[in-house]
């Protein structure tokens, strides 16, 4: 427990720092993003690779690093946000089709693989049947993790949103961000707490053991108080109200984000232990002591991000 405290308290710190790091260039929490969604992709690869779904790891890591490239092209083309997504997925066709070839181009290794998993396989089929698994991991996590780029980076799309000033939008980005962050903290936090506390009927006992419906319930309230509490501490601060007023920010927004946001985290928490227990392993990796991977710790925000930017981007 000490251990896990001490990890804790050192991402936060470590976040805070990352942040507050924005005011001088919004490309630090960019790299620091980018980094961590490499790292999951590197776990998500190793885990897929324990359930039977052979994967190429160097394509997996590599995709985040060329995603945020195309993403940084696109902006300076003064691309449409929802064109940049359409070239973000287009990324992973060219990532599948250039793992295809590359491993009929590399024949004698594939064949030998082929070998060494004792499949009954033509190089052709194996090539493509790994690109595709592979693919699974550009959409799951790194995709999904992009979106965090996305939120820090809404002021840099201000030629999209021509009708708020840069410093708005850097305002509403670092709410964005903070938002994505504190729901599934507190959505996590609380239906531990809760399922702790009141036990019960067990919510999904063949995926993860112990959760409990209770947990779950005080899981999504908590994550909806967090939202709302978040918004009415932001909005007490002069440019925020105006910001906020400006955009057209209702407290009832808060109590429908955070519900479904939390709804959303929860699901995310399952997926990944269904991953896991497929996998027939406790945690992710251990580069968190006390924690485990950076997907355990991760595994409701990245689910998150998605749904707060497209809120962001719905009332701007």
């Amino acid at each position: 427990m000490k251990q896990r405290i001490i990890t804790g308290a050192t991402l936060v710190a470590i976040l805070v720092l990352v942040l507050l790091a924005r005011q001088l260039s919004t490309y630090i929490f960019d790299a620091f993003m980018v980094i961590i969604a490499m790292y999951a992709c590197y776990e998500t690869s190793r885990l897929f690779a324990k359930m039977g779904v052979y994967n190429n790891k160097y394509f997996a890591i590599a995709y985040p690093l060329f995603a945020y490239g195309l993403f940084v092209l696109c902006l300076n083309l003064d691309m449409r946000w929802y064109m940049l997504i359409l070239m973000e997925l287009a990324l992973i066709i060219v990532f599948v089709m250039a793992q295809w070839f590359l491993s009929l181009i590399m024949y004698k290794s594939t064949k030998n693989e082929i070998a060494t998993r004792n499949l009954k396989l033509r190089v052709e089929s194996f090539s493509i049947y790994k690109a595709i698994q592979t693919m699974y991991i550009y959409l799951y996590p790194a995709i999904l993790m992009l979106f965090f780029v996305f939120i820090n980076d809404i002021a840099v799309m201000s030629d999209y949103f021509t009708t708020y000033t840069s410093n708005a939008l850097f305002l509403i980005s670092t709410f964005g961000l903070i938002l994505t962050f504190i729901i599934p903290i507190f959505t996590d936090t609380f239906a531990y707490l809760t399922g702790s506390l009141f036990k019960g009927r067990k919510l999904c006992p063949k995926i993860s053991p112990n959760k409990t419906i209770s947990g779950a319930v005080g899981g999504v309230f908590w994550g909806t108080i967090s939202a709302v509490l978040l918004y009415l501490i932001f909005n007490a601060f002069d440019m925020y109200a105006e910001v906020f007023t400006q955009v057209g920010f209702a407290f009832w927004h808060f109590i429908i984000i955070g519900f479904i946001a939390s709804v959303v985290c929860e699901l995310g928490d399952l997926l990944e232990s269904y991953i896991k227990r497929k996998a027939n392993v406790k945690d992710s990796g251990d580069i968190l002591p006390g924690h485990g991977g950076i997907l355990d710790r991760m595994d409701s925000h990245i689910v998150c991000a998605p749904l707060i930017f497209i809120f962001l981007v719905i009332l701007l």
